[in-house]
């Protein structure tokens, strides 16, 4: 384009109800994606086979100490034999693959049985099979076939097997390569034809993707005691039985390993009683033994009564002692010369009464000799007679004190040695007691470990009689009558939310990715443009809309175009009118041409000028032949204007001056001079003129013609131009490079309206600083 464009970005309305308007316009839309949608949960809910969630409550006891596989049998008090159960540890038993492939194979699960005789194929079991099949034997290639039966008679039936088939009796062999089996009649056996599919399934593979994920086997709480068990099984009856298998399996491995380890035990102790009862034997003939050649009847006995006599005469030796020490003492006092006419001190506990009676009577004249020297001489012969006696009686005391010590002696060396006997045998008890007590000792082991064994064969042989498994169920298996999958409600649900969600957003991304206007309030954003007018979408499909006396849609709407020209413009001269747009297709000629219909009406004379000079398509569309035009007038090939204006014949008013030949140089010749000789003409001529020029987004003709223009008129077409075109306009309008400039909206349909008509139009402030 060769005026300058200066770009600034759009600011689009946020209204709600403008964003809220594309949904509820297409609300059918809406409603057809939710029927089918709708249609397609209820076909898939009609097809798809239900699982049910089958689920059961267990209490498994936690000994973490270990004892509880022994609290009833023997050894449950020795700590080498604990084997510690915890609740994480019983689950993984229950989930483990040789556990399950016993629950499957007691419930022959490794036979599947479909009834094909409808439409939709249903899986069989228990009550409802018409046969039953026994496994004899099965090779690997068994698993890939699919078996047919179909029952002939009360007691033949056909097994197709591939495209082969074979009739058989009821309870006879069926044997081939692969597989070997024989059929019976089930519980819902009838005679008439009925095709029954069967099919052989890998029990070990079975029991490995119920271990892996299908039975979930989880405690109800964190740290909790009880669990729960569950799997999902399209029949709920096979899922309870399985189930409870799994359950009953359990129970009867947990009894007997416990009946195992017992009997085991009893065994163990069995034979170490054998072995018990031979040593305890020889315990005791050694026991017996020794007593006998020791003479120990009784060593605590004796040894208390060698103890006792022992103290004794102990005891007899120290007061033994102790009256020797007092004579000795007593000869000791009296050899002493010092002591001479000194008291003699008492006996201190001499019991013979001859001592103590010369120890008194010698006390009593040393009284008295003393009492008379106090008042007579040594040489007094009353002295000296008191010392004679003294004398003669020390001599007497010694001699008695020698007699009564040889018998102390005597008596102390009998003591002595009676007490040296007893010592003896009191010091020899230890040798003997230790003896004694190293052979009670082995015989008092030997009798607490008998009785021990004995006792825990009782105990453990009472466990044998104790079937009851240490686990308690809580809730029997048990299914839930809703189907775990697929979920009704949560499907409908989703298939609503899914209808509504789908075309939502293919709206939304439509309309995000819709870069067309769509509605006036496109121009919000451009404050000040004056819109002229709305057209509505043409329904005739021809480019002349406007009759004389007609009253349709777009009729009118080009009478309140022609209303609000004088409206819009009250102060302004509005004869010469430019019609533009951004891009060709756009409705420039139409507008003109009905526009002009339409002042030609108020029997006022019109003259559309059709200034495009590179597409021009005026008279084709008025069904007029191109003669001399514009260009022949501006290249100067005339010089009477009035040679290139033709009359529309279905009207008197509306003359049309077309373009011409197609020149060279389009842009150069609009800038001829005599371009004023021309407007000047023309004005001078007619009520109004009507320049139909190019579109401004390509070239920059409508540029040239505005000096010539009272006002401008900006084509914008619904669902056509492009919303960033709208800069151009915004560009045009913020640098006045069109004169009077106004936009009149073209094809408007319902969807661009909130609720279509034709009244009701205005325009947008103008900027104050017009």
């Amino acid at each position: 384009m060769a005026a300058n464009f200066i770009y600034k970005p759009a600011i689009r309305s946020d209204n709600f109800q403008d964003k809220f308007m594309p949904y509820l316009k297409r609300w059918y839309i809406f409603l057809i994606a939710l029927v089918v949608s709708l249609g397609i949960v209820w076909l898939y809910l009609d097809y798809v086979t239900p699982q049910y969630k089958v689920s059961s409550t267990l209490l498994i006891p936690d000994d973490k100490k270990g004892d509880g596989i022994l609290k009833a049998t023997a050894f449950s008090d020795l700590n080498m034999f604990q084997e510690p159960k915890t609740v994480d540890n019983e689950m993984e038993i229950l989930r483990s693959r040789d556990l399950i492939y016993t629950a499957l194979k007691k419930l022959n699960q490794q036979t599947v049985y479909f009834d094909e005789s409808s439409f939709k194929t249903r899986e069989l079991y228990s009550d409802d099979l018409p046969f039953q099949v026994i496994v004899n034997k099965l090779k690997k290639a068994a698993y890939f076939k699919e078996l047919k039966l179909k029952s002939l008679s009360s007691d033949k039936f056909i097994l197709e097997d591939g495209p082969s088939s074979f009739i058989y009796r009821y309870g006879q062999e069926v044997r081939h390569n692969d597989y070997v089996f024989t059929v019976i009649k089930g519980p819902a056996f009838s005679a008439e034809s009925r095709l029954i599919g069967i099919q052989f399934k890998d029990l070990y593979k079975m029991a490995a993707s119920y271990s892996a994920s299908r039975l979930k086997v989880n405690p109800v709480v964190k740290e909790s005691n009880t669990i729960i068990l569950s799997l999902i099984d399209p029949i709920p009856e096979r899922g309870v039985d399985i189930l409870t298998n799994i359950i009953d399996t359990y129970n009867v491995e947990n009894v007997q390993k416990k009946n195992k380890m017992a009997v085991n035990t009893i065994l163990f102790i069995d034979k170490r009683l054998k072995a018990m009862e031979q040593d305890l034997s020889s315990a005791e003939g050694g026991i017996e033994a020794y007593k006998q050649q020791t003479g120990a009847t009784d060593v605590n006995a004796g040894a208390q009564l060698n103890l006792t006599k022992s103290a004794e005469y102990n005891q007899l030796l120290e007061a033994s002692d102790v009256q020797l020490g007092i004579v000795r003492s007593i000869e000791s006092y009296l050899s002493n010369s010092k002591n001479q006419f000194s008291v003699v001190p008492s006996s201190m506990g001499l019991k013979d009464p001859v001592l103590n009676n010369l120890i008194s009577r010698f006390n009593d004249l040393q009284l008295e000799r003393n009492r008379m020297l106090q008042s007579a001489s040594l040489s007094n012969p009353l002295v000296q007679n008191l010392s004679s006696q003294i004398a003669s009686l020390r001599v007497n005391i010694k001699e008695n004190l020698s007699n009564i010590k040889q018998g102390f002696i005597i008596e102390h060396n009998h003591l002595k040695s009676n007490s040296a006997q007893y010592n003896s045998r009191v010091r020899s008890v230890p040798t003997l007691e230790r003896g004694l007590l190293q052979r009670s000792r082995e015989q008092s082991v030997k009798t607490t470990l008998y009785q021990y064994l004995l006792q825990k064969r009782e105990e453990t042989a009472l466990s044998l009689s104790a079937t009851i498994p240490t686990s308690q169920l809580v809730d029997k298996p048990g299914f839930d009558p809703n189907p775990e999958y697929p979920k009704q409600p949560l499907l409908y649900l989703c298939g609503s939310i899914i209808g509504l969600l789908f075309p939502a957003m293919f709206i939304y991304v439509k309309e995000l990715l819709n870069i067309k206007v769509k509605d006036s309030a496109s121009l919000n954003y451009i404050p000040g443009v004056k819109v002229l007018g709305e057209l509505s979408h043409n329904e005739v499909k021809s480019p002349i809309v406007i009759q004389k006396g007609g009253n349709s849609i777009i009729s009118e709407l080009f009478r309140y175009i022609r209303t609000n020209l004088g409206v819009l413009n009250p102060d302004l001269p509005n004869q010469v009118m430019l019609v533009t747009s951004c891009m060709k297709g756009e409705g420039k000629t139409f507008f003109s041409i009905n526009l002009g219909l339409t002042l030609s009406l108020l029997d006022k004379k019109v003259l559309i000028m059709e200034f495009d000079l590179r597409k021009p398509d005026l008279l084709q569309s008025l069904g007029i032949k191109q003669q001399q035009g514009i260009t022949d007038y501006l290249q100067g090939d005339t010089d009477m204007p009035y040679d290139c204006i033709q009359q529309y014949e279905n009207s008197d008013n509306l003359f049309v001056m077309g373009c011409g030949p197609m020149p060279h140089d389009p842009a150069e010749l609009l800038m001829n001079d005599r371009m004023f000789k021309l407007f000047d003409w023309a004005k001078s001529r007619y009520d109004y003129l009507i320049v139909d020029t190019s579109p401004v987004g390509s070239v920059a003709d409508a540029f040239s013609l505005a000096q010539f223009a009272d006002l401008s008129i900006y084509l914008v077409r619904y669902n056509y131009t492009n919303t960033q075109q709208l800069d151009i306009l915004r560009d045009i309008y913020d640098q006045e490079k069109l004169k009077n400039l106004m936009v009149v909206f073209n094809d408007a349909k319902k969807e661009n309206r909130p609720a279509y008509a034709y009244g009701g139009y205005g325009y947008a402030a103008e900027k104050s600083s017009k």
